[in-house]
């Protein structure tokens, strides 16, 4: 009787709390000032919101508005995320999320952050966040309870969704800790990244490839805009929850990013000792603090989750349950203008204007590649690390000592300056490329020295098989057309089968068994891409895989990879007769499990989205291919594309007037339930299409759908 009265007693201060909150959530006021007259969003026929404002802060509101009608659900389950409260509104699922933010104390640094904007950006971010509140309170009915109970959101909100995104997600996160605990490989995101320059089109315009590769949902999920306000014409796509654009074209200037990997985010091993730690020989006690964590559970009632923190002078302590305790220090946490920094590059009119926002380096990771209607392109390895005395990369991305306060970086130390990063500007090439390699293969031949920087910067000269696929299409076209741009975007060429397919057909014809030489006849006759008909992709990438990396499961290559040699490094089996047989091996396998070596890749691949089933295209990045799909497991013999091209655009600067272009956002610009724009894109992107990006208000109008007018 007793545990049954407890049990609706809990139940009741459940249901209290949360009418509490949602009274509170119809009272709060806006926050800011409603937007100025003017102010609008079109809608066109695929959710695309283009919003018009007569200032800046009224673009902020309706953006923030724009952002709730698509994504209400999602960005308000994010932003629970980042104040650490997730599981208090959304159950025992996001507990582990919520010690992660707590533990490194991202809604405190939040705060600190609301306090540190300069007085001309500061109003924007809340006026980003009013718009936000603004668009909840209008359609109470389409948040669920928990949403509701999250209201209002805030600018600190914002500040903190933003730091979890890119210093404890991107620069790193829980699982990046743990693999440098472990001295275990962690897997990351990718991009390809292209700025063309006039020496290399036909029209003598400067163009931009962008083309992010990330998994369909979660915090990657893009949402793609046009804003337009006076000085304002930016026009691209950034992920839900963040009131700036990091894939942006302006009429003046362009960018693209690719994630980098670089220092700044420093896992240091500590040695215990008497309950604490030790540094120079000295042992410091750790700073403890509690907190609790409320989780809801299935029933609606609420527990208490203890909390434990501990906290050394490099930063929160973790322990990776095997006996090793190690520290973060994310330094550039302490930069808090990041959002400042994006929105400055966006106001920018030419390259002088970009560059000096890129010098505040409140943004301390990403390859960028940037390109404008003057002419000129530009690579950099974009990052903020302190000055090192000692060490190399690997050094600084490794596990480190944690008992030398000599390797403990503080707020107070020098950066390397913005001008002083690899960087490659306006090249003979008349191209920059990257796709999460290293910068000095930006260009080929390569035009930036490793020994011209200091040694802790960038990981040494590297190349994967995307970024030669990139290289060979680059530096092979000749000049080209906006048409070649997108073609080549689209192109589902694998770059590992033309290094390969020779040597290993020529190969099992030499000494194969019959299997092996009817599969070996299947490659011959295949088109070396990823096409929803192509026939013999599914079992070149089954062979890829059973190889291992760098083939070391047939004993390697003939020939090592070379990055200074893109175009023809690696090559060759440095064991033939193990290629044969693993063949052979892997094509009984296919024909076992699916009645036939001649498995269609469209068959098997598939583009899923609410009732859509479609034939997907593109290759893994294993085997090298600029349209790259990544797939969950398969089921019946089949999988579906979970990541991998999410927005991907290509733009062609004019001389006058804003750039043209064409883009696709491959699942959709919305994720609210029941709204065709979750998956009215996927058909476009299971026939290699892409839609016309729309700046013009008159082609705006002719393909609006809908309009909110403020």
């Amino acid at each position: 009787m007793k545990n049954r009265l407890r049990f609706f007693a809990s139940r009741s201060r459940a249901a209290l709390v949360l009418g509490l909150a949602l009274l509170a959530f119809t009272a709060v006021p806006s926050m800011a000032a409603v937007p100025e007259k003017g102010t609008e969003i079109l809608w066109d026929h695929y959710g695309i919101p283009h919003i018009f404002a007569p200032d800046h802060a009224s673009l902020f509101y309706a953006y923030g508005y724009a952002q709730m009608e698509g994504h209400s659900e999602l960005l308000v389950r994010l932003y629970a995320q980042a104040r650490g409260r997730a599981a208090e509104f959304y159950g025992d699922s996001y507990l582990a999320s919520d010690r992660w933010v707590r533990t490194n104390g991202i809604p405190e640094r939040a705060k600190v952050w609301a306090t540190r904007q300069t007085a001309e950006f500061g109003p924007l971010i809340r006026a980003f966040a009013a718009g936000l509140n603004a668009w909840a309170r209008e359609h109470p009915n389409m948040l669920s309870a928990s949403a509701k109970a999250m209201m209002p959101l805030t600018a600190e909100d914002v500040y903190a969704h933003g730091m979890r995104d890119i210093h404890y997600d991107w620069l790193t996160s829980e699982a990046s800790v743990m693999s440098k605990a472990r001295r275990a490989a962690l897997e990351t995101h990718g991009s390809n990244g292209w700025a063309i320059g006039p020496s290399k089109t036909v029209s003598g315009n400067a163009m931009l490839l962008s083309n992010s590769h990330l998994p369909w949902g979660d915090n990657d999920t893009y949402f793609e805009v046009q804003l337009t306000a006076p000085g304002v014409t930016s026009y691209g796509a950034v992920w839900v929850g963040f009131p700036v654009l990091r894939q942006c074209f302006t009429e003046y200037v362009g960018w693209t990013q690719t994630t980098n990997g670089p220092t700044g985010a420093e896992v240091y091993r500590l040695t215990l000792q008497d309950g604490g730690y030790v540094v120079d020989g000295q042992t410091k006690q750790f700073e403890v603090e509690k907190q609790t964590i409320k989780v809801r559970q299935a029933d609606g009632t609420l527990r208490d989750e203890l909390l434990s923190i501990r906290r050394s002078v490099h930063g929160p302590v973790f322990s990776d349950g095997r006996g090793v305790t190690v520290a973060l220090k994310v330094l550039p946490a302490e930069r808090p203008r990041m959002f400042e920094q994006f929105w400055k590059m966006g106001l920018s009119r030419n390259f002088t204007e970009w560059r000096d926002a890129m010098r505040m380096q409140q943004l301390p990771i990403f390859n960028t590649m940037y390109a404008d209607r003057d002419g000129h392109i530009m690579y950099v390895w974009n990052a903020a690390p302190p000055v090192r005395a000692t060490g190399d990369y690997q050094y600084w991305r490794g596990l480190l000592p944690g008992d030398q306060s000599a390797l403990i970086a503080t707020d107070k130390d020098r950066i390397v300056p913005f001008d002083e990063l690899p960087q490659v500007i306006d090249p003979p090439t008349g191209w920059v490329q990257n796709c999460n390699d290293s910068p000095w293969t930006s260009t080929y031949p390569m035009a930036i020295d490793p020994r011209n920087f200091a040694p802790h910067i960038a990981v040494l000269p590297s190349l994967g098989p995307r970024s030669q696929r990139s290289i060979r299409l680059l530096s092979e076209s000749g000049k080209i057309t906006l048409a070649d741009l997108k073609a080549m975007k689209l192109s589902t060429r694998s770059e590992v089968a033309d290094h390969f397919i020779d040597d290993l057909v020529a190969a099992a014809r030499k000494s194969g068994t019959a299997k092996a030489k009817e599969a070996a006849e299947i490659l011959a006759k295949w088109d070396r891409q990823g096409e929803n008909n192509s026939d013999g992709t599914f079992l070149f990438l089954r062979f890829v895989q059973a190889a291992g990396n760098n083939f070391q499961a047939i004993g390697g290559y003939a020939v090592p990879a070379d990055p200074k040699q893109p175009l023809t490094t690696p090559r060759g089996f440095a064991d033939p007769a193990k290629a044969v047989a693993l063949l052979d091996a892997e094509a009984r396998r296919l024909e076992a499990e699916y009645h036939t070596m001649h498995v269609i890749w469209g068959d098997v691949i598939r583009l899923r989205k609410g009732s859509l089933d479609l034939p997907g295209n593109g290759v893994p990045g294993t085997l090298g291919g600029i349209r790259t799909v990544a797939t969950g497991p398969f089921v019946d013999g089949k999988t579906q594309i979970q990541g991998g091209d999410t927005f991907y655009a290509v733009v062609e600067f004019q001389r006058s007037g804003p750039p043209i272009g064409e883009a696709l956002l491959g699942y959709g610009n919305w994720s609210r339930e029941g709204s065709k724009h979750v998956d009215d894109q996927l058909g476009l992107a299971s026939q290699k299409k892409m839609r016309p990006i729309l700046r013009a208000r008159a082609d705006i109008e002719k393909n609006l759908e809908s309009r909110k007018v403020f």
